[in-house]
């Protein structure tokens, strides 16, 4: 039996791209940790506001989106309004 060595985390880092474009191909759609690009948008570009909500969840679909959510690597809020854009558009 052969003992890997375990990756660095430079190796991992140097790795990321291909790794997280082999487990997009893999394992489904790239979810972005941004809805939208930090700072300013560009002159011109036309962005809907935004306002917040309220919504009435049970605690276990909450907590499970909050578990998903922290999988992910992204907010609660982030993980609802992707949810939300991923059923509307059905």
């Amino acid at each position: 039996m052969t003992t890997r060595k375990r990756p660095s985390p430079a190796d991992l880092e140097a790795n990321f791209d291909k790794e997280s474009a082999w487990a997009e191909k893999n394992f489904g759609p790239h979810v972005l940790g941004r809805l939208t690009r930090p700072g300013r948008p560009p002159k011109g570009a036309s962005i809907e506001p935004t306002k917040p909500h309220s919504l009435r969840v049970q605690d276990s679909i909450w907590q499970a989106l909050t578990r998903k959510a922290e999988g992910a690597g992204i907010s609660v809020n982030q993980a609802a309004q992707i949810a939300l854009i991923e059923w509307a558009k059905r």
